[in-house]
């Protein structure tokens, strides 16, 4: 299977996930700078949630995808906000890629809440929700 890993981090709480990610499947982690230039069988996606929104950039980057992509996994970090799962359907619902029922999401740290989040326990739950997605 080809992988591909891309995010989106104001704080560096997605961001550190996304290494981790990086980390475990030997594949490189890419802010979305960094556009999808080959076809994958899996996108890992990671973005946060700012002011109850997509930030516009991820939502341009998912717009412009103009190569195939097998499944959209979604992980993402918030202060407050239990996900953006809905958040990043409503942007993938307009492309034709298939968004993955399987979602990870983690407290991240933001004005005081949160302190220290993702912690070493996130990230072991993020790596074990990879694990049980490719199995």
């Amino acid at each position: 299977m080809k992988f591909a890993i891309r995010y989106y981090s104001k704080s560096g709480n997605t961001e550190k996930l996304a290494l981790a990610l990086s980390e475990y499947l030997d594949v490189p982690a890419y802010d979305i700078s960094h556009e999808l230039t080959e076809d994958v069988d899996v996108l890992f996606f990671g973005s946060g949630v700012y002011g109850c929104a997509l930030d516009p950039a991820v939502i341009s980057f998912i717009g412009n995808i103009d190569v195939n992509v097998g499944e959209f996994v979604n992980f993402s970090t918030a202060g407050m906000m239990q996900s953006n799962y809905e958040l990043i359907g409503d942007v993938i619902g307009n492309t034709g890629i298939n968004l993955s029922s399987s979602e990870f999401h983690c407290p991240g740290s933001f004005v005081g809440l949160n302190a220290d989040r993702p912690n070493d326990e996130d990230v072991a739950d993020f790596i074990c929700f990879v694990k049980d997605f490719l199995s």
